[in-house]
């Protein structure tokens, strides 16, 4: 760790495609993917980011791992400036953050043993061989809830929940500092996502790590977050650490996503009042003037179609981009 305070900051970042100084150029409308967005993540914090999909969360998830140049804004790891760099200091500053993506058999190669999945960034990067190489993979199997001996087996002989083990394993190889967890448990059979979830939050208990928790199930959020970031149209809408969040949402589109979530207990489930939105998600090439929300929202007034609320903080430490919040 260096003496940052966050290992993650990101200002006005904005991702466009299309148009004539974007990707595939001249092709149509500009898409804005991302759309000037703000966040830091601590130092062992979780930040969970959450919204419909085609909200702009996985291109987010891109660009601060340097798959995607932003239009405009910066991205730093630990300090160190993504947007822009170098392949060599790109390079560098991706050793400290990794990613684990939503489905564990699109990850792993079928034709490589777990042993090598695990092993391969380990000897890209030179950081060990030989004796201390298979001493370090068998650590990193047996501290993911596997054992040494899964390292001579190959993906298909895994269920599902153990395939991710192995992603993650293979994750924290190189030790990094940020781990952005791309909808990680939404291909796992509801038995083994808790399992997932509490192995992430040991783990980050024992090496420091900082999570990116990108989802769109706020049950899953709940169980393992710090902090939760609400994104519609590419902008953060609502932001509030987990207990504020969950006790008091405030945003309309947060309340709907909130009212979806089912209930333990079915007396207070047939009880919940459900706020359905009207209408589909717009398009980010074509985003409603002033708050991008007010085509589906029950408490659009004028000045919502005219004024793009910017995120206010609240009294209990809530930032919230609505004019009725």
């Amino acid at each position: 760790m260096n003496g940052t305070k966050n290992v993650l900051e990101i200002r006005d970042v904005a991702v466009h495609f299309g148009g004539r100084s974007g990707l595939l150029s001249g092709t149509g409308p500009v898409v804005k993917a991302v759309n000037g967005v703000d966040l830091r993540i601590g130092h062992a914090e979780t930040v969970a980011l959450v919204g419909e999909s085609g909200c702009g969360k996985s291109t987010l998830s891109n660009t601060i791992v340097g798959l995607q140049a932003p239009a405009s804004g910066s991205v730093r790891i630990n300090g160190e400036e993504v947007v822009g760099a170098g392949k060599k200091k790109l390079n560098d500053i991706r050793r400290k953050v990794q990613m684990i993506f939503q489905d564990p058999a699109l990850s792993l190669d079928p034709r490589s043993t777990v042993g090598a999945t695990i092993a391969e960034p380990m000897i890209v990067r030179g950081v060990a061989s030989g004796k201390e190489l298979k001493a370090r993979v068998a650590t990193l199997l047996q501290q993911v809830g596997l054992r040494a001996e899964h390292a001579d087996r190959y993906p298909h002989q895994f269920s599902g929940g153990q395939r991710q083990r192995i992603v993650i394993a293979r994750a924290l190889a190189l030790e990094p500092d940020l781990v952005i967890c791309d909808e990680p448990v939404s291909a796992l059979d509801v038995s083994v996502r808790a399992q997932i979830l509490n192995l992430l939050v040991a783990l980050q208990k024992r090496t420091g790590v900082s999570y990116l928790f990108v989802s769109h199930d706020l049950g899953v959020v709940r169980h393992i977050c710090d902090r939760v970031v609400v994104m519609y149209l590419g902008r953060f809408v609502e932001m509030a650490d987990r207990d504020t969040f969950f006790a008091n949402p405030k945003h309309p589109y947060t309340k709907a996503l909130m009212s979806a979530v089912p209930e333990a207990d079915p007396v207070v489930q047939r009880s919940k009042e459900r706020l359905i939105l009207s209408g589909e998600l717009p398009s980010p090439a074509n985003i409603p003037s002033g708050c991008a929300f007010h085509t589906r929202c029950p408490l659009a007034t004028e000045i919502c179609s005219r004024e793009r609320p910017e995120l206010t903080p609240r009294a209990d430490g809530a930032r919230v981009a609505c004019h009725h919040a």
